[in-house]
């Protein structure tokens, strides 16, 4: 909040007049198919005030939140924020009006560093120029007693380490209402004390923070007031200081709950059933650990000294080393664990522990496939029944088994993958945050699950940031710190206190030790500050210094074996050729930054040859350049427009719709020019090809003039930040203000606008209307700007590297004439280079290496 909004609070409270509500939500009504989300909810914040909202999952609350942030549309209702009313459900106006959320799934982007994070989530009025980027965004953790480097990926920080930025960046923002969405998760008890600390913050100013959470503890520490829901209903709001966790429980349920942990079985230390020896990776190690049936062992430690590595390890995912052994059977691949009865369920629900497009029934069925069969074939019946009973046994709140895993809340996403494991009868169960997101009487149920398995014969290993969890569930508690086991406490009268105690004291012990000379490869690995040769010498750029050795390489071959190729007219011959491919490629990158793809660039190509072959004949060569330009152009975003309304407001495939967009096109290309004919002015050859310096058209300087500086604004500036972060992650840079879908189409219409311009510097060249004209760039389009550097999913590459890439695959066309191959050789060279671009990526070089691991684990 603004010093004149408090100046205005403190002034009404002075005058004994109550401050005006900084949130107001009246008759909040949302309906999903057949599922009522919300129904009549209203609620009031007050400036200065911490109101908590809690609720089983399933009850509304992220509904709620939803509504209030301008993700989700309300059916019904008003709302209003800081006194204006909102109308329009989207991010940006939400934040306009004063509403920052921190979401329960986060909305930082892995691929943008910390900085940028911070700049894009900030509005304009609170960040700095784009330059000052860096020491700013450090200036701001800093302020707020965090510090690392600002230069590091986000997806290399710890869980904690994300969750605390996000809050940072929207307690930086200075809202005038603050939304907190299970915003303490992924965090330990120091994250807790920090975010709590910051709400408190907050609210002395005069701004009234929301703060949604299943963990009730925190309520009763930070909350004035708590609202509470059930099935989607408002079930009252009461002072903090009135109630229980067992009262606010038993509002929630609408029934007694037994908020006691399942009993320990005092014989639980059967048969070992996991060995492992000398287990070392990143992050951990080594580590020598037995698992025994009926045991459910907890892992504890403060945040990022090894837990979750090592959990991982134990299911022989990442580079590990060391031994691991069930039943005297060693385990080298997380295959061959599976097979072997150990399975691992990841805390990231959306990502890696569920199907996102797959039903709940397939979901639920996906591990016991065998059992559901005959012969190969499903068993209708069989497969229903065991959905309709896993849904009733886990209490999983569902619609319908074939809603998606994204419709249901976090809590009821958790119990279906937790009952997906569990149907597998697994010997050992490796689970990381079992209840992160859960209410209470979910989270009572899957300890009463885990330990059935245990009480079964199985081992169970659970990593948890929430001390007391562990204290109440385990049978035994490791206590890790810098990526080693340290101590072991007994699970039976083991507190939240001693947990936490143990963890700090070694954490002390271990780094003093570090002093002295601990192994450093028994560290684990943490986040390091970037050297000034990875800040300056990026993966984009080592690539295009890459690609530029190759376009030289290929150019002294031919000259090897054509002594004439590198003649200053064999050079302008064959960037000549070049011009219009490194114009539609520029055009198609735009789309592929944002996620996209056009096949209609061909197309629009050839339609604007064909446009300029019926009036371009005759006339001066200025004159026929800038009308050429302006209606192929025009032509170009017509074009464009479609394709953005066929992918955006109708949301097909940008494949398929740009397909039939092309099917249009050339259909009117054809009907207007059947076959080839109609001479375009040579004016325009001699205006666009003739002049040149050197061996260099300047046509083409000015293309690659322009590019540079386009790519300056993709780099170096807030708007081309904006651009790339919707083609990283569209959903995130939604939620962060960002209009995606405006900018998607957007790129959609300049990129058909670019391939009609491209079309006129085709014209130039082949000088006829010819309805084929255009065809050949479909695909070289595509391979262009894959080549130099672009990816299919979106935010990477450039338009540099895409006229690199363009400059290769004419050079590899003419070599294959050099070499006397024939003509098509050269569209398989081109196809081999596209590829070998795909496979160097760093997504498929990961790929490879897993699969490399998986070959060598099996073998």
């Amino acid at each position: 909040m603004s010093d004149t909004s408090s100046t205005v609070v403190r002034d009404r409270e002075d005058a004994g007049v109550a401050p005006a509500p900084l949130l107001t939500a009246t008759g909040l009504s949302k309906r999903y198919a057949a599922v009522q989300a919300l129904l009549d909810v209203s609620l009031t914040l007050a400036p200065g005030e911490i109101h908590a909202l809690v609720g089983e999952n399933g009850s509304g609350k992220s509904t709620l939140v939803g509504i209030v942030s301008g993700t989700v549309t309300r059916d019904t209702g008003t709302l209003e924020i800081a006194g204006s009313t909102v109308t329009a459900a989207r991010p940006v106006v939400s934040q306009r009006h004063g509403a920052i959320t921190v979401f329960q799934d986060g909305s930082l982007i892995g691929e943008l560093s910390v900085a940028q994070n911070l700049y894009l989530g900030t509005a304009p009025a609170h960040r700095p120029a784009f330059g000052k980027m860096s020491d700013w965004a450090e200036g701001v953790l800093n302020t707020y007693g965090f510090d690392i480097d600002t230069e590091l990926k986000a997806s290399i920080l710890p869980p904690g380490d994300r969750q605390l930025v996000e809050i940072i960046r929207a307690v930086a923002g200075e809202p005038q209402v603050l939304i907190l969405d299970e915003a303490t998760s992924a965090l330990d008890s120091n994250g807790v004390d920090i975010v709590l600390d910051l709400m408190r913050q907050v609210a002395a100013r005069g701004s009234a923070v929301l703060f949604v959470t299943h963990r009730l503890s925190e309520v009763m520490r930070v909350a004035d007031k708590v609202t509470v829901l059930r099935d989607g209903k408002f079930q009252g709001t009461h002072d903090a200081s009135t109630v229980t966790p067992a009262g606010l429980v038993e509002l929630m349920a609408g029934t007694r709950v037994d908020l006691e942990f399942p009993d320990r079985n005092p014989d639980a230390d059967g048969d070992v059933l996991l060995t492992a020896s000398q287990l070392a990776g990143a992050g951990f190690g080594p580590v020598d650990v037995e698992l025994r049936a009926g045991q459910i062992i907890g892992l504890a430690g403060a945040d990022g000294n090894g837990q979750l590595p090592f959990l991982k390890g134990l299911a022989c995912i990442g580079d590990n080393h060391g031994t691991i052994s069930v039943a005297g059977k060693r385990l080298r691949s997380y295959t061959s664990a599976v097979d072997n009865g150990v399975v691992y369920l990841s805390s990231d629900r959306r990502n890696e522990s569920l199907f996102g497009g797959l039903t709940i029934g397939d979901n639920l069925g996906l591990g016991v496939l065998p059992d559901l069969s005959s012969g190969g074939v499903m068993r209708i019946r069989r497969e229903k029944g065991f959905v309709a009973d896993a849904i009733e046994r886990y209490r999983i709140r569902v619609g319908h088994p074939s809603q998606m895993p994204a419709e249901l809340s976090g809590g009821n996403q958790q119990k279906v993958a937790l009952s997906r494991v569990l149907a597998m009868k697994p010997n050992v169960v490796l689970i990381d945050e079992p209840t992160q997101g859960v209410d209470v009487r979910s989270r009572l149920d899957i300890y009463r699950f885990l330990r059935a398995i245990a009480d079964s014969g199985s081992a169970v290993v659970v990593v948890s940031s929430d001390a007391s969890e562990l204290a109440g569930l385990c049978d035994r508690i490791l206590v890790m710190s810098r990526g080693r086991l340290t101590t072991e406490l007994a699970g039976q009268g083991a507190t939240e206190e001693s947990i936490v105690g143990a963890f700090t004291v070694e954490h002390e012990l271990a780094a003093d030790a570090d002093v002295v000379g601990v192994a450093a490869e028994a560290l684990p690995e943490t986040p390091r500050r970037r050297t000034w040769l990875q800040r300056h010498f990026t993966a984009d750029g080592v690539r295009l210094i890459a690609l530029s050795a190759l376009m030289v390489g290929l150019a002294l071959f031919a000259q090897s074996k054509n002594s004439t190729f590198l003649s200053e007219q064999s050079l302008y011959n064959v960037m000549l050729v070049a011009l219009p491919l490194v114009a539609v490629a520029a055009a198609q990158f735009f789309v592929l930054l944002v996620g996209g793809i056009d096949v209609s660039v061909g197309a629009t190509m050839t339609l604007a040859v064909v446009l300029m072959s019926s009036w371009a004949q005759t006339g001066g060569a200025g004159k026929v350049l800038l009308i050429g330009l302006a209606v192929s152009v025009f032509l170009g975003v017509v074009v464009g427009g479609l394709n953005a309304f066929f992918v955006e407001r109708i949301k097909l495939s940008p494949v398929i719709a740009t397909i039939a967009t092309l099917g249009m096109v050339s259909g009117v290309a054809y009907m207007m020019r059947p076959t080839a004919a109609g001479l375009i002015s040579p004016e325009l050859g001699v205006q666009l090809m003739f002049k040149k310096v050197g061996p260099v058209p300047v046509a083409l300087i000015a293309v690659l003039v322009l590019l540079v500086l386009a790519d300056v604004v993709f780099r170096r500036t807030g708007a081309g930040l904006r651009i790339r972060a919707v083609g990283l992650n569209g959903a995130f840079a939604t939620r962060l203000g960002i209009p995606a879908n405006r900018v998607r189409a957007l790129c959609y219409v300049v990129c058909a606008a670019i391939a009609g311009a491209a079309g006129v510097l085709l014209a130039a060249q082949v000088g006829i209307g010819d309805p084929n004209a255009g065809n050949s760039f479909t695909l070289l389009a595509i391979a262009a700007p894959v080549l130099g550097g672009a990816a299919l999913s979106g935010g990477h590459g450039s338009l540099v590297g895409a006229a690199i890439g363009a400059s290769i695959l004419v050079l590899s066309q003419s070599l294959v004439t050099v070499l006397g191959m024939s003509d098509g050789t050269s569209y398989v060279f081109a196809g081999a280079l596209t590829l070998l671009a795909l496979l160097s990526s760093g997504e498929s070089l990961a790929r490879v290496r897993r699969l490399a691991r998986f070959r060598l684990g099996s073998s």
